[in-house]
Parts: structure tokens; C-alpha cells; sequence
């Protein structure tokens, strides 16, 4: 483990974005709140960013605060890295990954973009530098994604990543209006990588 957290514990950049480490602090939580106050939730469908995974996200700077506390010791400090993204010095994302050591396979964690950045290609960019890392300087041997299976916008860009459909998960999520939704299984193996 200590080789991933060296790797991917940091921030990293790719060609048009930076990927930054945020402790969960007022002034970090300011800054995440300021980027998604004035979103649409029904813009955020398929994201749960909240403490309690009631909504898509946050309703205020105390949620915001607290979200990235729970994040931090739920799935950071275990075993994950999370990063929020900026382009042209403005936060319009988040990102984060699991990895998991026994058998060497990375999992993508939660993903949001603000809408004035979604379909420009800023997860592809992201996922290469990830693989890239995870495959070549990790030595990862699995990397695995996840969508809802009514969600095509990421079935597109997962497939185009040069990931495999796995299969489907039948009701195994819960949306923050009760419904279940299936979800889809992508990997990608080390032996694929550069394929």
C-alpha cells in the first residue's frame, strides 16, 4: 500500500488539468461549496455526494464540510485517494480511487463534474494518467469502473478507455429518490494496457 498512497496521494497533473489533494479544512470546503452552489441537482443524477448519500450533492457549506470529513476517514484513510479537479485554476470536478492490495486492483471511486464541464473528455484525460500510473508504476493488475446502467454518457466514455463490460449488477444501488438502479462491471487488465 505504501507504494500507492506515495503515487497517487499527491497531486497530479495531466495536459489540462489539475488534480489536488484537499484535506477536508473550512477553507477547502469553501472552495468546493462555492464551485457547486448554484448547480442543478437533476444535472447529478448518478452522483451521491452527500454525508448521509441522501442527495446528489451537498445543500450547504456545513454539508460540504462534513461530506469531505466522511470521505476522508470512510474511504481515503483506509485505502483510497481522492482528488478535486481544476481547469484553468477553477474547481469543476472531483475524483477519487480504491486500490486494493491483496490482489492488486484499483476501483474508481465517486466522480462529479460540474455541468459546464461534462462531455468535454476531462474523465478519459484523467483515466489515462490512472492507468498509466496504475499499470506502469503500481504494478496494478485489474483496474475496475462502474455506471448505472442507464447512464450512456459514462457507458461512452468508459468504453472508449478500452474497458470490458463485465456484466450487470441487478438492483444494487439505491438512488436518493429510493428507486434501485443496476449497475455495470468495466475492467481493464494489465495485459490490455497500451492495446
Amino acid at each position: 500500500m505504501e507504494n500507492f498512497y506515495k503515487l497517487f496521494r499527491r497531486d497530479l497533473k495531466t495536459k489540462r488539468l489539475e488534480l489536488r489533494v484537499l484535506e477536508p479544512t473550512e477553507e477547502n470546503a469553501r472552495l468546493v461549496w462555492d464551485a457547486i452552489k448554484n448547480e442543478n441537482p437533476t444535472n447529478f443524477k448518478y452522483v451521491n455526494w452527500t454525508p448521509e448519500y441522501k442527495k446528489p450533492l451537498p445543500e450547504s457549506f456545513e454539508e460540504t464540510l462534513k461530506q469531505m470529513k466522511q470521505e476522508q476517514e470512510r474511504d481515503v484513510i483506509p485505502n483510497g485517494a481522492v482528488w478535486y479537479v481544476f481547469h484553468d485554476g477553477k474547481l469543476i470536478g472531483h475524483h477519487g480511487v480504491f486500490y486494493f492490495d491483496n490482489n492488486k486492483s484499483m476501483q474508481s471511486g465517486n466522480v462529479w463534474f460540474v455541468k459546464s464541464a461534462q462531455g468535454q473528455g476531462f474523465n478519459q484525460e484523467i483515466w489515462s494518467l490512472l492507468m498509466k500510473k496504475a499499470f506502469e508504476e503500481l504494478g496494478a493488475n485489474r483496474i475496475m469502473r462502474q455506471c448505472m446502467a442507464d447512464n450512456k454518457q459514462s457507458q461512452k466514455s468508459i468504453s472508449g478507455s478500452g474497458f470490458h463490460l463485465d456484466g450487470r449488477v441487478r438492483a444494487s444501488t439505491m438512488m436518493p429518490d429510493g428507486t434501485f438502479m443496476d449497475q455495470l462491471v468495466f475492467t481493464k487488465l494489465a495485459n490490455e494496457y497500451g492495446k
